[in-house]
C-alpha cells in the first residue's frame, strides 16, 4: 500500500486534508479530501447568544411566542446547515470494477454514486464559473443517457494544484483498468 497525503486549501481558503492511497497490487486507488474544521459551533453559539440577547431585551415579556418562534427558526437553520455541510469527499477507483464517489456530511449522512468501468470514457480537469469566479474541477466523462459528465470533489472545491495530483493518480487507475 502506497500512501501520500497532506494539507491544502480550497478556493475559499479553508484548510483541507487530503490522502491518496494506492492499495496492494494497484487493485484500487483512493483519493480522499476532508474539511479540517467545520464551523457549526459558531451557528449554535450565535443562536444561543441571539436568544439570550432577545430575552435580555425583554422580547419574551411583550410576546413570548415571538422569542420562541425566532429561536426555533435559528435552530432549524443550524440543523439544515449541518445536514447540507460536507465533511469529506472520497473517490475510489477499482481496476476493472469502476469508480465510487462517496460524500459524507457533518451529521454522518453519506451519499454514494457508483459508475461501472465500462461506462467510464475518461477523466479531465474542467473549468467553470461560480459567482463570477473561475474555478477548476475534476470531471469524469461517462456513457450515460441521462448525463455525460460527473464532476468530482465539487462540494469541497480544492485548488488546481491538488486537482492535478488527483488527476494523475485517478487517470492512471482508470486507464489501467481498460
Amino acid at each position: 500500500m502506497k500512501f501520500h497525503g497532506g494539507t491544502c486549501e480550497n478556493i475559499y481558503g479553508e484548510l483541507l486534508d487530503y490522502e491518496i492511497i494506492q492499495h496492494e497490487n494497484n487493485l484500487s486507488t483512493e483519493c480522499r479530501l476532508e474539511r479540517r474544521t467545520v464551523h457549526i459551533q459558531k451557528w449554535i453559539l450565535s443562536t444561543i447568544i441571539f436568544t439570550y440577547l432577545a430575552a435580555l431585551i425583554g422580547i419574551h415579556k411583550k410576546d413570548s411566542s415571538l422569542l420562541l418562534f425566532l429561536s426555533i427558526i435559528l435552530l432549524a437553520g443550524v440543523l439544515i446547515k449541518a445536514y447540507l455541510k460536507v465533511k469529506r469527499e472520497c473517490v475510489i477507483v477499482g481496476n476493472q470494477i469502476g469508480l465510487q464517489l462517496t460524500t459524507t456530511y457533518v451529521i454522518g449522512r453519506q451519499t454514494t454514486t457508483f459508475i461501472s468501468s465500462n461506462r467510464i470514457k475518461d477523466i479531465l480537469i474542467n473549468e467553470g464559473f461560480v459567482s463570477q469566479r473561475l474555478i477548476y474541477y475534476l470531471t469524469l466523462m461517462i456513457n450515460d443517457s441521462d448525463k455525460s459528465m460527473l464532476p468530482l470533489f465539487v462540494k469541497l472545491l480544492p485548488r488546481l494544484s491538488l486537482l492535478k495530483i488527483f488527476y494523475r493518480h485517478l487517470y492512471s487507475a482508470i486507464h489501467e483498468s481498460k
